[in-house]
């Protein structure tokens, strides 16, 4: 009994000197690991609709975003969301003004979606329909520059749309996954909105 009080009062000896010079020095402050950033979304969102005469379609975008750019006598378009710091590009082509197939440009869109296969963890494919038309969706996993593309044509195969979208900023796309996510149900919303103008 005497033995277990002898080292009992050494395990508080030795824990009393550790706890007292601890409080000699100040340790200079340590700075905290940086964490995301706080990613919140728009509730009740609202939608307006999306009018060009040079463009043969009309569809609807969040009422948040901006039209920034469009190219005259012609259809390609920028919308701005400054809320999330990304653009939609959105460019169509009427294909029998361009010398190829619809096949052919899909094929183009196809290549240059699989030269992000460097740095993409995963790209998946899936196809993609609307009343307006069929299509394929591309999502594209990893520190890519664009996460989603869709390749979107009409049923007589004479117009065709595609639309991805980008980020002007370099933060890596694991910390950017809400936003891709909710970015890619917001694209899919407008295309199903889309109608061709007769």
């Amino acid at each position: 009994m005497i033995f277990w009080k002898k080292i009992q009062l050494f395990i508080l000896v030795i824990g009393m000197t550790f706890l007292l010079s601890a409080c000699g020095e100040e340790l200079p402050p340590r700075a905290r690991p940086h964490g995301f950033h706080r990613i919140s979304f728009p509730e009740n969102v609202t939608y307006k609709k999306f009018e060009s005469p040079d463009c043969p379609f009309e569809f609807e975008y969040p009422a948040y975003a901006e039209v920034s750019r469009m190219k005259e006598d012609s259809c390609w378009v920028d919308i701005d969301f400054p809320l999330y710091d990304l653009k939609w590009h959105l460019t169509h082509r009427f294909v029998p003004e361009t010398n190829m197939t619809t096949a052919e440009h899909f094929e183009e869109h196809r290549k240059l979606i699989y030269k992000h296969s460097k740095k993409a963890t995963q790209i998946a494919a899936r196809d993609f329909q609307t009343a307006e038309g069929t299509g394929k969706a591309w999502e594209v996993y990893g520190n890519v520059g664009t996460p989603a593309y869709y390749f979107l044509s009409d049923s007589a195969q004479e117009n065709i749309l595609v639309i991805s979208f980008y980020f002007n900023t370099a933060l890596k796309n694991d910390s950017l996954a809400p936003v891709i996510e909710y970015m890619r149900g917001e694209m899919e919303r407008s295309l199903q909105s889309l109608k061709w103008k007769e």
